[in-house]
């Protein structure tokens, strides 16, 4: 086949490369999200609720386990619903389209590493596909949980509100967000963590 003729074939079609990844990178969260639903590797199997949000969020936010009323499409329940909504409201973030995961996908009374280690595969799987620009990191157990799925290029022992950068993305480690509806200097010292760093978040800030 000659150059001509070659060159004709491409300039005849009109090929979307931009959408054609994201299609991909969309079948492939979805893929992620069907094996966190069907997974039973533990005593929590078959109640498993995997993240929810959009492929290439900015933001990326890690609970160590499912929210109280969490569902499906939520796995936050109630703490997404009462964070997006102060965040909004006291901050100016818009966290409407943030992806909100977990550690572990089964709502477990005791955690172990060996179940983190179990999920690790999950979190790690989520995270390189959105490729969030931030990521705030909820509590001990999202923590091991994440140096479980990322490694060692993650902080160990890190304290509410400091910051590491690893894979072009900038990790904020807070307080367990399951403290914060329930204690009074918890919940003070979360949202002050926030305000401390609200600086270096712009691509959350509401239009």
């Amino acid at each position: 086949m000659g150059d001509e003729e070659m060159t004709g074939d491409v300039k005849g079609e009109e090929f979307d490369v931009g959408l054609s990844i994201r299609e991909k990178l969309q079948a492939d969260l979805e893929g992620v999200r069907s094996a966190v639903v069907q997974c039973s590797n533990c005593q929590g199997g078959g109640e498993g609720l995997p993240g929810s949000g959009p492929v290439g969020a900015g933001m990326m936010l890690l609970a160590g386990m499912p929210g109280p009323g969490a569902t499906e499409g939520n796995p936050w329940g109630a703490w997404r619903d009462e964070l997006v909504e102060k965040a909004d409201a006291e901050l100016g973030w818009d966290l409407a389209d943030a992806y909100f995961t977990t550690a572990l996908r089964c709502p477990l009374r005791k955690v172990t590493r060996r179940d983190l280690r179990r999920c690790s595969g999950f979190l790690a799987d989520e995270f390189f596909i959105v490729r969030p620009r931030i990521m705030i990191v909820s509590g001990k157990v999202a923590t091991v949980a994440l140096r479980e799925a990322l490694g060692d290029e993650i902080t160990a022992n890190p304290r509410a509100g400091d910051v590491c950068t690893a894979f072009s993305t900038r990790f904020l480690f807070e307080l367990d967000i399951a403290r914060v509806g329930r204690e009074k200097e918890a919940a003070v010292v979360f949202w002050n963590v926030l305000r401390s760093v609200e600086g270096l978040f712009p691509a959350v800030k509401a239009d």
